[in-house]
């Protein structure tokens, strides 16, 4: 099991006499991850998904996407009432090149770890400006007997931005976790991530001027 934490990324906006200027979102990580061919090849493959608009990227989702293999994910494999990186490996990790709200939580340019909270009723997404750190919400013994350690620590908690209830969806059957935008219009979005047979709907809004 890989260990090292994902590289520290951030997204500024700066003006310029041309107007703003959008740089370019990359997911970078640390050398000891190994090379994208090898992010790839993973388990849980390395991917990430970008919204753009007004002709450049406004938003880019790094994440990575495990597969359900025939296991039952939500309440099991993901318990319930528990915080969780919404993915595998590294905290899912949301770069935004715009002030945003993100379900109904205020958040300037930059980088954020995007985690959820599973539950049978309404589920939370919990947005957190650490991003160096590794995944594992809570300790884990692997197949040799080692304890790995929860890397959610009070440190990385203090800095969480905010907690919210998020909608979710039932879908079909989705072998791998996905993620994607959806645009509504007006400025409005939805980040969607799809796994087993849950949908989950975090509302994305750009605030001009703030």
């Amino acid at each position: 099991m890989m260990r090292a934490p994902l590289g520290a990324v951030a997204i500024a906006l700066a003006a310029s006499a041309c107007g703003p200027f959008i740089p370019p979102m990359t997911c970078a990580t640390l050398p000891t991850l190994g090379t994208p061919e090898q992010l790839e090849r993973r388990p849980s493959p390395f991917d990430s998904v970008t919204l753009g608009a007004d002709g450049g990227p406004v938003a880019k989702l790094c994440y990575s996407r495990p597969y359900a293999r025939g296991r039952a994910i939500f309440g099991d494999l993901v318990p319930y009432d528990t915080l969780w990186r919404t993915g595998a490996n590294e905290p899912t990790i949301l770069h935004l090149a715009r002030s945003a709200d993100i379900a109904g939580l205020s958040v300037q340019p930059g980088a954020y770890s995007i985690y959820t909270v599973p539950s049978p009723g309404q589920w939370q997404v919990v947005v957190n400006a650490s991003i160096s750190q590794w995944g594992l919400t809570r300790d884990e013994t692997g197949a040799n007997g080692q304890i790995f350690p929860n890397a959610y620590t009070e440190d990385v908690r203090r800095q969480e931005v905010g907690r919210a209830g998020i909608g979710t969806e039932e879908i079909p059957f989705t072998e791998q976790l996905t993620a994607r935008f959806q645009s509504l219009g007006g400025g409005e979005h939805r980040l969607l991530v799809d796994w087993e047979t849950t949908r989950l709907v975090i509302p994305l809004r750009f605030v001009v001027n703030r």
